[in-house]
């Protein structure tokens, strides 16, 4: 139980520190803005509550606003992706895996589902995030342009954070 804590406590840091640090300083060509900290939220074992999800979701939200000056965007963002997670977990988790005690990864629900759950969950983070922080839909071209290269963006790099963790959990468990 402690050691799951301080995983978790692990994993939130690490994601905050990269996204405040790193990922909030990258812009390609003025459009996009990679934010993997939603994969914190995916990565959750399957057994959790709903309403840890949505706390969670929130707690990294408002620690992402406060380093990135955002005012509320991803903390209303990431509750909202926090609320729908467990559902989407559902959909694209093995039916055999329900039943038990899983970590959602590729390793276990296949690269297919880990990457619907994956691509949904960034999709409806960065989109409402966008349309949050630009409150406007006075320039549609640009807000379009920003949600669709953020969530390419985003999405690239979460496959390759999971093939790092994957191939770390391989080599450790050995």
């Amino acid at each position: 139980m402690l050691q799951n804590f301080f995983i978790r406590s692990f994993w939130f840091l690490l994601l905050v520190l990269l996204q405040t640090l790193v990922f909030n300083h990258i812009h390609f060509m003025g459009y996009a803005t990679p934010m993997p900290y939603v994969y914190f939220l995916l990565i959750q074992p399957h057994h959790t509550d709903r309403w840890s999800y949505v706390c969670m979701g929130f707690l990294l939200g408002i620690a992402i606003d406060v380093f990135s000056n955002t005012i509320g965007a991803a903390a209303a963002s990431m509750t909202l992706v926090g609320l729908l997670t467990p559902l989407l977990v559902k959909i694209f988790a093995p039916e055999d895996k329900l039943d038990e005690d899983f970590l959602p990864s590729a390793a276990t629900m296949k690269w297919s589902g880990f990457l619907k759950l994956s691509a949904i969950a960034f999709f409806l983070h960065i989109a409402l995030f966008f349309m949050l922080e630009n409150f406007s839909l006075f320039d549609p071209e640009t807000l379009f342009i920003n949600i669709g290269a953020s969530w390419v963006l985003t999405f690239l790099f979460v496959v390759a954070i999971e093939h790092i963790r994957m191939s770390f959990n391989k080599r450790f468990t050995l």
